[in-house]
């Protein structure tokens, strides 16, 4: 597939050049452009905005963790590994905070109760 975009309005279509290239003649006459890769890879914004989006939606799953009584001794079951849970939510919340391109996710804790 060879991939061309209509300036008009900014479209992306595909054309198979075995069989299509009419189209494609036609498209390159009337001045559309070919895009060498589709679909276009996300930008730094849009990956920015996934980790950021990703964070948080990790960050809400484990909310339950910092619930005071969750980690208190004295209640049966209790969590016994709060800090693991403490540890990861920090890195992730730096990422909900300060998004990158590239993040390395950190892996969730498995739950250890009394």
């Amino acid at each position: 597939m060879v991939y061309y975009r209509n300036p008009t309005n900014q479209q992306v279509y595909a054309y198979d050049p075995q069989t299509q290239q009419e189209l494609i003649d036609q498209a390159i006459a009337n001045g559309w452009t070919p895009v060498p890769v589709w679909p276009l890879p996300p930008t730094d914004d849009q990956l920015k905005a996934d980790c950021k989006s990703r964070a948080s939606s990790l960050l809400s799953d484990t909310d339950w963790t910092t619930i005071a009584d969750v980690a208190n001794p004295e209640n049966n079951p209790y969590l016994k590994n709060q800090a693991d849970f403490i540890a990861y939510r920090n890195t992730l919340r730096q990422y909900a905070v300060n998004p990158v391109t590239n993040p390395v996710w950190p892996v969730k804790p498995t739950e250890q109760w009394s």
